[in-house]
């Protein structure tokens, strides 16, 4: 979607006129603050919904994240936005279908929870391309939920499809895989460390744990670096990584060497990994708000990639229009120009009398008669429209006269 100031006149016009498509574009206009525009989440809400009212796909699922999240001055509300998630769904909207999953995933919206159904979901929009989805369906095939087999291969493949179209929790799986050496991976700390750093470049914090580790030990090719290590561990617990809160609890050892001050401290970085699982639910949100921001991305993607296509074609219709014109113009010249010279085709003749074909000598008469009756300059008439019945006429009787 362009920023030009050109294309937001364009859809404040058409908007204001009630075309769904432009009051969805300018919904994200405000929604985002682009093209000059302040951001403004309630008058984006305010236009997706006249959009989404009038059936427009994208703008029932914009508008059933801003309720999903309660921005735009509405209320918090699964409901409302599982209803909207569902009207978009089925006209076949990948992040849509996605949305759902996870509800039905997480049994939300009153929805009971039911893996079987969030599975239906994922794969329907993993077929269509949504990143996140990719993500979700091969966590499924990981763990063998919602009625798929275990299948770490499958799982590998799903995130690696995902990793890379740059979904951040997709890389940070497969770097787990190729540390691990699981899904058919070998093992490759080289290849689990890059992994990692793309995600961890993006805010993933387990990511940012996990390089973390890296650097700690020098692993994966990378040299022993304790300092970036206690960034990339600060990062994380920042973001509320049990695993980093916990590791920078119990780095004194680690600090004393880079700031000082826990000089006698044994290193206690490692936790046991089971202990602290649980407490990986205080992310949650933030990893759903970054995969609603990754959803938001590839949306973008796709509405620039529809607006091109509507340039392109309104471009086309343009220049159908100035075509159908200029033909127009130019069949009005020549048939005016044919009227003054005298050099009329039958074909012409006959449109202009308002006969057929192969009528006889007292018809064209008859029709010339009646016609200049009405067209002639002493009944308020145009002398042009005389000139061309005359040469209608003419062009005709020359022909019946040659036939005969």
């Amino acid at each position: 979607m362009s920023d030009n100031r050109a294309d937001l006149h364009a859809y404040k016009l058409a908007a204001d006129r009630g075309d769904a498509a432009a009051q969805c574009h300018l919904g994200i206009f405000h929604a985002q603050g682009r093209g000059g525009l302040a951001k403004d989440d309630r008058e984006a809400a305010r236009l997706f919904k006249l959009a989404a009212d009038q059936g427009l796909v994208e703008a029932q699922y914009n508008l059933g994240v801003f309720f999903e999240l309660g921005r735009g001055g509405l209320r918090q509300d699964d409901h409302e936005a599982a209803r909207l998630f569902k009207l978009a769904a089925d006209q076949g909207h990948a992040a849509a279908l996605c949305n759902l999953g996870q509800f039905y995933s997480k049994g939300r919206d009153g929805l009971a929870k039911d893996d079987h159904e969030a599975a239906r979901h994922y794969i329907y929009a993993a077929n269509l391309g949504n990143a996140v989805a990719q993500y979700y369906l091969g966590s499924f095939n990981a763990e063998g939920r919602g009625g798929l087999p275990q299948n770490e291969r499958e799982a590998a493949r799903l995130y690696k499809i995902a990793a890379d179209r740059g979904l951040a929790e997709a890389q940070y799986a497969l770097g787990v895989f190729f540390e691990q050496g699981r899904g058919g991976q070998r093992q490759d700390d080289r290849e689990a460390a890059r992994l990692f750093k793309l995600a961890a470049d993006q805010g993933h914090a387990a990511a940012q744990y996990n390089l973390a580790v890296f650097f700690e030990r020098g692993r994966g090719g990378l040299r022993q670096d304790d300092r970036e290590a206690a960034r990339l561990y600060k990062l994380a617990a920042d973001r509320g990584d049990a695993f980093a809160q916990a590791a920078l609890a119990g780095s004194r050892g680690l600090f004393s060497r880079l700031f000082g001050g826990w000089a006698d401290a044994r290193d206690g970085r490692r936790q046991k990994r089971e202990e602290l699982e649980q407490q990986r639910e205080a992310a949650d949100r933030a990893q759903l708000r970054r995969r609603r921001e990754e959803q938001e991305r590839q949306r973008e993607a796709a509405e620039r990639e529809r607006h091109r296509r509507w340039q392109e074609e309104e471009q086309e219709r343009q220049r159908e229009a100035a075509e159908r014109e200029r033909q127009k113009r130019q069949e009005e010249h020549d048939r005016r120009r044919n009227a003054a010279s005298g050099d009329m085709s039958v074909a012409q003749a006959l449109e202009i009398l308002g006969i057929n074909a192969g009528t006889s000598e007292h018809d064209i008469h008859a029709a010339y008669n009646r016609l200049m009756k009405r067209v002639h300059p002493d009944v308020g008439g145009s002398a042009y429209f005389t000139k061309e019945l005359n040469a209608a006429r003419d062009a005709l009787l020359k022909q019946l006269r040659a036939e005969t």
